[in-house]
């Protein structure tokens, strides 16, 4: 919005038409009345506009204002002024697809040298934008101060038709803070506010393709024609690529309207949401702060914290791929929502302290290095009641599951390995898990964006080893007593029982060789003491899909190195 505002200003200022008494530098302002003038399809309407302490004499400053020169940047480095104020600005646009008015309130332009003001402040100004569909969205704007605005390059950026794609990025703006806003559609019945809004740190250069046609061209969006849509894309990510800022901060972000069922209002709201090292169609770092939902349909949702860095867009808009993204981080979660598929008394209920994950070591987008954590997350079974996913549960006795886990993954391409370690997870009352493998014949092929040719790769790829522990008794000894109770029995003949099936399915699965046996009874005795069970596969030639569709499971089995041990 600024640089159209600071163009439309130093263009009116080139093309008007005036009348003042002769004066030097520095004596009565210069003023400028009923100046109406248009640029790149736009009508640009100023009543009043009145410059003080201008650097070049009346004579000389109105041959410049008056030149046929259309070099408006060259002409406006030229000028210097102690203060411009144009008390309130204009403007119209119209194509086939829609009508946009905005409205200017008290602009003024204090210590402008050579082109650059030192600051730029307005009272605020409202944009209405009329669809040729019928619908109607305005965005207002209160008080707002900027520091440090080059209106040369805003000139150069505004008015020119085609940018270098190599074109260095030069400073625009050091900061600027508006007070608030307001965005409405009255056809979606949606409404966002916001509170103070600070931008620092602006850069840019002109666009390879001017911001009017990528908006008439996202109107005219054809699903049909992918390779116009990949044009777009393209030519989308050039401007995100165009313009970077050190820091964009938002206070109190508010989204009301109303939603689904029909009529039913909902809320959400953001206290704060910010960006740092905003560059290249990405950000170093993109977060918001108590996060809240109250949806149209009675869920409620809220997040203390949401956090990525080093996040960019444009695998996305390059080849549709997944956006790269080196860390996120979630903290705070709290959901009680409604559940579609059953009865309205049952919720579906969740909180999450912490959860956090990184990627590294990546090839072109994808990552092939990861490392993640979830702490105290946990689902609410009781609030859910007695569905399939929950009946079991809650027969077990479990109103909650709480659980709390770490992960983590690398491809080591030297190797051609992939090693998964460790995958910890711990319930509350149930017990824990560890487990830890490594495949081999991993070619970078698997990391491939192409469902195709990573599933491809995929099938190449053999299991060189396994190690899986399991610890605490909570979930078997709740399981046993469950069984106990429904046959009528006592809790030491059900794990009996148990103990003797399990050991048997192990070896009628995986038949009975050494190996087998080994496995169902280190199994067995896990379950008559179930403290800790440690099972250890390691397969010398790899264990390929191949292999597990052509050979039966038992001789894969005795092909392996098996540890298998029991309370140890």
């Amino acid at each position: 919005m600024r640089k159209f505002l600071a163009a439309g200003i130093v263009t009116s200022l080139s093309i008007a038409s005036f009348s003042a008494p002769s004066q030097s530098a520095g004596e009565k302002p210069l003023a400028l009345d009923n100046i109406v003038f248009s640029l790149d399809g736009t009508t640009y309407r100023i009543p009043h506009i009145e410059i003080e302490g201008a650097n070049l004499p009346w004579a000389e400053l109105a041959t410049l204002l008056l030149s046929g020169d259309t070099n408006v940047a060259a002409r406006l480095a030229r000028i210097s002024a102690r203060r411009i104020a144009v008390p309130a600005m204009s403007s119209e646009s119209r194509d086939e697809l829609r009508v946009v008015r905005v409205q200017y309130r008290k602009l003024l332009f204090e210590n402008v040298i050579s082109g650059r003001a030192a600051t730029v402040r307005a009272d605020g100004g409202e944009e209405t934008i009329e669809s040729a569909k019928g619908g109607v969205q305005r965005i207002s704007w209160s008080a707002s101060e900027a520091k440090g605005v080059d209106l040369v390059e805003l000139a150069r950026i505004a008015l020119s038709t085609a940018g270098a794609a190599d074109a260095p990025l030069r400073p625009l703006v050091e900061e600027e803070v508006i007070q608030s806003s307001r965005l409405e559609d009255a056809n979606a019945n949606f409404i966002v506010t916001t509170g103070r809004l600070k931008i620092e740190g602006v850069r840019g250069r002109a666009l390879q393709a001017p911001v009017g046609k990528l908006i008439e061209r996202f109107g005219k969006l054809d699903p049909a024609k992918p390779e116009d849509n990949a044009a777009l894309m393209r030519d989308l990510l050039a401007a995100l690529q165009s313009f970077e800022a050190a820091s964009i901060d938002v206070d109190d972000v508010v989204g009301t309207g109303k939603g689904e069922p029909a009529g039913k209002p909902f809320t959400s709201k953001i206290a704060r949401f910010g960006m740092r090292k905003v560059a290249g169609a990405g950000a170093g770092e993109m977060f918001f702060d108590d996060f809240s939902l109250a949806a149209s349909d009675g869920g409620n949702l809220s997040v203390k914290r949401f956090a990525l860095n080093e996040l960019q867009l444009s695998p996305v808009l390059q080849d549709g791929a997944y956006p790269k993204l080196a860390r996120v981080d979630i903290n705070g979660v709290l959901a009680d929502l409604p559940d579609p598929k059953t009865s309205e008394r049952s919720r579906i209920k969740f909180s999450m302290e912490n959860a956090s994950a990184s990627f590294g070591n990546f090839l072109k987008t994808t990552p092939t290095k990861f490392s993640g954590r979830v702490d105290n997350f946990i689902v609410d079974l009781a609030a859910r009641g007695e569905t399939q996913t929950t009946a079991h549960f809650l027969a077990l006795g479990y109103r909650e599951l709480a659980l709390s886990g770490v992960a983590a993954g690398e491809w080591r391409e030297k190797m051609s390995e992939a090693a998964l370690e460790p995958v910890a997870i711990d319930a509350k009352n149930m017990g824990a898990a560890h487990l830890s493998a490594l495949f081999g014949n991993v070619s970078s092929a698997a990391f491939s964006s192409s469902p195709a040719i990573s599933r491809a790769a995929t099938l190449t790829t053999s299991v060189k080893s396994v190690d899986l522990t399991l610890e605490g008794n909570g979930l078997v000894d709740r399981v046993l007593a469950l069984e106990a109770k429904e046959q009528k029995t006592s809790v030491e003949k059900a794990r009996a029982d148990y103990a003797k099936a399990a050991g048997t399915a192990i070896t009628t699965l995986g038949g009975n060789g050494a190996n087998a046996k080994r496995v169902a009874d280190a199994v067995s005795a896990y379950i008559e003491k179930p403290r800790r069970l440690h099972l250890r596969f390691i397969a010398p030639k790899g264990v390929s899909a191949l292999d597990a569709l052509t050979r039966k499971p038992s001789e894969i089995l005795e092909s392996l190195e098996v540890e298998a041990s029991a309370n140890k």
